[in-house]
């Protein structure tokens, strides 16, 4: 089957999931109503009220099962599916509850939404099953070779299989290229070049890729995400890409700066019983203080102090200075490790947003120290700091906590070069699902590439040379 065939093919299976998943959640809520309309006799129908109730949860369905990729569910674990459809179940009936409550729409009930949450759940979850169980039917993994320089080649294989085991079959992985490679490339499906290759060996590569009609995915540098979203500009006869700096305009901030005033003042109001709930534990369990107060590192640099409940030792860095946390860490304390579990530390944060000091989204402050050891090794690091630190990130919703710093640095400068209120939104119901997540709340756990996983990858390649 041809690339386009299978791109056509691949249009063809959402529509479906769309329409399914869709018709799924409509027909849960629409069942409930005409029980309790027709047998329980508790509402009274009227044909135009029930009509916009089930177009108001039609397109609320289409809104959060895209934000939680619940439509595309083949590459992504069954469980986690399967909580981004129980959140955006959740959001959509809640919906559903202010508008009909609000407007009156019908004798409002809030068992009626509760078993049609019930109902919409269950045929999805049922649904959703059936859905994994016969994907590798038509899904074939695709035959993949990973090119790049050395070590960091098999990490970039290790992170795709990680998650992609059904989409992609290792072939090749080349830790160099030679001549060998671009026969290769004719043997697989797609190809992922790493971060550190040659940019001239990257663009012979690309060019013979598309030459063959393959499939490309490309590990940006950190200079080549500056490139997206570029301008096409022309001089006389000439073309040019138009790079603007990082910062945000007048508008963007007048408008990113409105929206964390009046969400953080909500929250605050919304999460004072959980954070009255985290001071009296604190008091009982641990004793000591409350608060903890950091000095971190906020747009252009300017410092600032932030606060979170405390949930380690007092004096947790007297003997080590500053060091970052770590997965099962003795510092922490029993109350603090289900604060940080459930996030509730974090929440003293809305008030240094309230402040001025950080934003809802942004990303994460650090402390000067790590900064300055970021920046050694990294000098594009200090470009984060053209806008404010925030509360949640796309490097928290699409990373996780152990993610090496240049990779959270990729997706730090991909929202600053991408920003818009719509991208925050989404970043915020994703943070949402992933406060449900163990891992994003785990210290910092290295990962390196096990030697059975690069003996096994060599043993491929040798195998197929």
């Amino acid at each position: 089957m041809s690339e386009s065939r299978s791109l056509e093919k691949s249009k063809l299976i959402f529509v479906l999931h769309v329409f399914m998943d869709s018709l799924l959640v409509c027909l849960g809520f629409s069942l409930v109503y005409y029980y309790q309309t027709f047998i329980g006799k508790t509402i009274r129908f009227d044909a135009e009220q029930y009509m916009r109730t089930v177009l108001v949860i039609f397109f609320s369905t289409l809104l959060f099962f895209q934000i939680y990729g619940v439509f595309r569910c083949g590459r992504r674990p069954y469980k986690e599916i399967i909580l981004s459809a129980m959140l955006s179940l959740i959001f959509v009936n809640l919906i559903c509850i202010a508008l009909v409550s609000l407007f009156k729409v019908f004798d409002f009930s809030v068992i009626l939404f509760l078993w049609g949450f019930i109902l919409q759940f269950t045929t999805i979850v049922l649904w959703k099953y059936v859905v994994y169980r016969i994907y590798p039917v038509f899904y074939k993994p695709k035959t993949a070779a990973f090119i790049g320089n050395g070590e960091e080649t098999y990490k970039v294989a290790q992170k795709v299989l990680k998650n992609d085991k059904s989409m992609f079959e290792v072939k090749y992985i080349a830790e160099y290229v030679d001549n060998n490679t671009f026969k290769q490339i004719g043997e697989v499906d797609v190809v992922f070049l790493s971060p550190n290759l040659e940019p001239y060996l990257k663009e012979a590569i690309v060019y013979h890729c598309m030459g063959l009609g393959k499939t490309v995915y490309i590990i940006p540098e950190l200079f080549e995400i500056a490139m997206f979203n570029a301008t096409m500009s022309r001089f006389d006869d000439i073309p040019a890409f138009r790079i603007d700096n990082l910062n945000l305009s007048l508008e963007q901030l007048f408008l990113k700066r409105t929206f964390d005033i009046i969400v953080s003042l909500v929250l605050i109001v919304i999460s004072s019983p959980l954070m009255l709930f985290a001071f009296v534990g604190t008091k009982l369990f641990d004793r000591g203080p409350v608060l903890f107060s950091q000095e971190r590192v906020t747009r252009w640099g300017r410092k600032f102090n932030l606060y979170k409940f405390r949930t380690m030792v007092v004096d947790a860095e007297k003997n080590t200075g500053p060091v970052l946390a770590t997965d099962k860490d003795n510092r922490v304390t029993k109350i603090g490790s289900f604060l940080r579990s459930t996030r509730i530390d974090e929440l003293p944060q809305f008030f240094n947003v309230l402040f001025g000091d950080m934003s809802i989204v942004g990303p994460r402050p650090e402390r000067q120290f790590f900064i300055d050891q970021f920046v050694k090794d990294i000098p594009e690091f200090e470009y984060r700091l053209t806008v404010k630190a925030g509360i949640t990130g796309l490097a928290q919703v699409l990373g996780k906590y152990t993610t090496l710093p240049e990779d959270k640095l990729r997706f730090d400068l991909f929202y600053i070069r991408n920003y818009s209120f719509l991208l925050d939104m989404k970043i915020i119901f994703q943070t949402v699902k992933i406060m449900f997540m163990k891992v994003s709340s785990q210290g910092i756990k290295e990962e390196k590439v096990p030697s059975f996983v690069k003996k096994e990858f060599k043993e491929v390649l040798n195998k197929n040379l």
